[in-house]
């Protein structure tokens, strides 16, 4: 307590040590002293509570760091989510209400002779000069009210898109691109068909480069686009105004007539139920005309649009669901058939919604992961879209293991970045197909498309691979324990039943059999020039502690026989020239073992066998010289090492990994004995 009222003395504003000093002066030496002590203790609790503060902040700050993190991902998303919003409130806001506001219009005198003749001219004209439009003009009643050319624009950059010709009909306005290479009297392919009753005209000032421009709110896309004069864009605006209000007095009048039929059909059955007994035509006719009227039927498609604007995607595969059940017993009149366009209009809206949840754009965040495309998916496949589903969610998938693997950083150590490669693609596989198992379960045409997606991934990350293991220069050592990382990997695949092995090693075979004759190459040229400087003395390390290092060594490497070889402590019975071979041939040998596979077991193979075989050709040469003639003996005694101690060691290599052991190896073992009948030959000779 006391350290805590001096704590308070000290750290108040103006504070005078000079005079606090002088004070305790007063009091003799043990006060003084009994107030050093005090400020020593005050100053260590100080220290760690600085010490408690920092770490405190400094943990504050990780998590802090950790969900800025987070919070920036969401906020890609909350971004996307935003837009999606602002255009669908614009829809809504734009959307002309004229059911309950429309005027009907006196009935005009028909001017033309034949109105019929018209329509099938217009319509003629549609499908002469508009590539696959056939079912637009399937709709009896329907009439071409106005077409022209618009280039469409950009609502972001105003830039030009493409050139468009409009056909605004009586009922719908149709939007067909031009064709660039055109064949015959057909000018344009059909782009899209939208309702008049949802899409509005909204008018845009001229600014900048911008002029005679409009847009066209079609839930739930925007599109601007721009006529060649003021007197063309007021020309379309009112047109498309004027049509659609055309259009719901006459839904109006439609509905009216309708329902007065639908009583006097009624009030007929009834009078005639006394003569007749079943249903006939009539009966028929009153009953398909009772069901359209209901009033859940009539207030489907308004239920639709609500919720796909609301994101409900289930509630509106429901509903089509049902509409769709409903529609298959009943007839196909022209009144049914109008019903179930304005329904197969929103399915179509409905199934670009539940599309845009699977495409990958830049501002959406990337950390949902294949669960969060899992809803999307099943959605699309109830409304019968499994193959663009699984499309989707796979290039969904492709753009995740894409972004995970960008990143991982490269820092020096190849095998660690390998390591770090294999588990972030290895483990996103796994998970995507376990996954895919549950959303397309039963969809087994789809399982296929996963195979070759599979496959496919496995090509992108094998060029990966490739790059950072054989593209620098790494060693064999290296390069092999990369190769073990990612088979080990692999293998795991098969715990969802993907085997992918074969892709795997198709593809690096090439660069393996390159590096392995590159390094045999090397280790070749190597035996050569330390077989030409080889006076075959033996080794002398000049101390024990040096020759106690180099045994161990050898010993390491599984040549434990060396040990008999040591002579008067720190000479040993074998040349540098056998020691340095063995110690190559050894490490070259286990490396090679530990990537072998059947596509790289004949070059492996001769790869050991030809630097056995140069070796060999070098003890050879060393007894029929003449300047070796004295040591003939410790010849076949390094001989004897490096075809049986070391050959054995290799044999070894070939049991671990449970491979017969080939037959060009087996030659070369009993070069030993050759080679002692060389000596003889020569020995008598002398």
């Amino acid at each position: 307590m006391a350290e805590v009222g001096l704590g308070r003395i000290l750290s108040k504003q103006g504070f005078d040590p000079e005079g606090f000093v002088s004070k305790l002066s007063h009091g003799g030496e043990e006060i003084l002293l009994e107030m050093k002590q005090k400020v020593h203790v005050l100053a260590d609790d100080t220290a760690q509570s600085l010490k408690k503060n920092v770490y405190k902040n400094y943990t504050q700050f990780i998590e802090t760091a950790k969900e800025i993190s987070i919070l920036e991902g969401e906020m890609y998303q909350l971004s996307h989510m935003l837009t999606e919003q602002k255009s669908v409130m614009s829809d809504m806001l734009e959307i002309s209400l004229v059911s309950d506001k429309a005027i009907v219009e006196e009935h005009k005198e028909i001017e033309e002779e034949n109105p019929e003749e018209e329509t099938r001219r217009n319509l003629a004209f549609l499908l002469e000069k508009v590539e696959g439009c056939a079912s637009v003009t399937d709709v009896a009643g329907r009439q071409l009210i106005h077409n022209g050319d618009l280039a469409e624009l950009d609502p972001e950059t105003f830039t030009q898109v493409q050139r468009v010709h409009s056909f605004l009909l009586n009922d719908s306005l149709m939007i067909a691109t031009w064709l660039p290479n055109r064949r015959g009297p057909v000018r344009y392919r059909f782009q899209g068909l939208y309702e008049l009753d949802s899409l509005a005209v909204v008018n845009v000032r001229d600014m900048g480069p911008v002029k005679n421009a409009f847009k066209i709110l079609m839930f739930p896309d925007t599109k601007m686009y721009q006529a060649d004069s003021s007197k063309s864009k007021r020309q379309w605006l009112d047109i498309i105004e004027d049509t659609k209000k055309k259009k719901a007095a006459r839904d109006k009048q439609k509905k009216e007539a309708t329902a007065m039929r639908h009583a006097e059909q009624l009030a007929s059955v009834s009078s005639d139920m006394e003569d007749s007994v079943g249903l006939g035509e009539d009966d028929s006719v009153v009953l398909e005309i009772d069901e359209l009227n209901a009033d859940w039927l009539q207030e489907l498609p308004e239920n639709l649009d609500m919720c796909i604007a609301q994101r409900d995607f289930e509630g509106s595969v429901d509903l089509v669901e049902r509409v769709t059940e409903f529609l298959k017993d009943c007839p196909k009149t022209p009144a049914v058939r109008e019903f179930r366009t304005r329904i197969d209009y929103r399915v179509k809206q409905l199934t670009e919604g539940l599309m845009s949840e699977l495409q990958v754009s830049p501002e959406r965040s990337l950390r949902g992961g294949p669960r969060a495309a899992r809803r999307a998916v099943t959605q699309l496949i109830r409304l019968g879209k499994s193959a663009q589903a699984c499309d989707l969610f796979l290039k969904n998938r492709s753009a995740m293991i894409k972004y995970n693997i960008r990143q991982l950083k490269f820092e020096g150590a190849t095998t660690l970045y390998i390591r770090c490669l294999c588990a972030v693609f290895f483990s996103s596989l796994s998970e995507t197909g376990r996954e895919f198992m549950k959303a397309f379960p039963e969809h087994f045409p789809c399982f296929s498309a996963f195979v070759v997606w599979a496959k496919h991934e496995m090509q992108t990350f094998v060029t990966i691979f490739n790059r950072q293991v054989f593209g620098g220069k790494s060693s064999l050592s290296t390069i092999a324990e990369s190769v073990q990382i990612a088979r080990k990997h692999y293998e795991e695949l098969c715990s969802i039943g993907l085997d992918l092995s074969f892709a795997f090693e198709i593809l690096v075979s090439e660069e393996l059999d390159k590096v392995i004759a590159e390094t045999k190459g090397q280790l070749l040229e190597g035996i050569r020039y330390r077989g030409s400087e080889d006076l075959w003395r033996p080794m002398n390390h000049l101390n024990k502690s040096d020759c106690s290092r180099f045994v161990d060594e050898m010993v390491a490497l599984g040549l434990t026989t060396i040990k008999d070889l040591v002579y008067d402590e720190c000479f040993i019975s074998l040349t540098m020239n056998t020691a340095q071979f063995a110690r190559v041939c050894i490490t070259f040998s286990r490396d090679l073992l530990s990537m072998w596979s059947q596509d790289q077991e004949g070059p492996i193979a001769d790869a050991i066998f030809d630097i056995f075989t140069e070796q060999v050709r070098h003890l050879e040469s060393s007894l029929k010289s003449d300047n070796f003639i004295t040591e003939h003996k410790f010849v076949l005694k390094n001989a004897q090492f490096i075809l049986e101690t070391v050959m054995s060691e290799v044999e070894k290599f070939y049991k671990n990994k449970n491979v017969l052991f080939p037959r060009q190896l087996l030659q070369v073992n009993g070069e030993y004995r050759r080679l002692k009948a060389i000596n003889k030959v020569e020995t008598v000779r002398l």
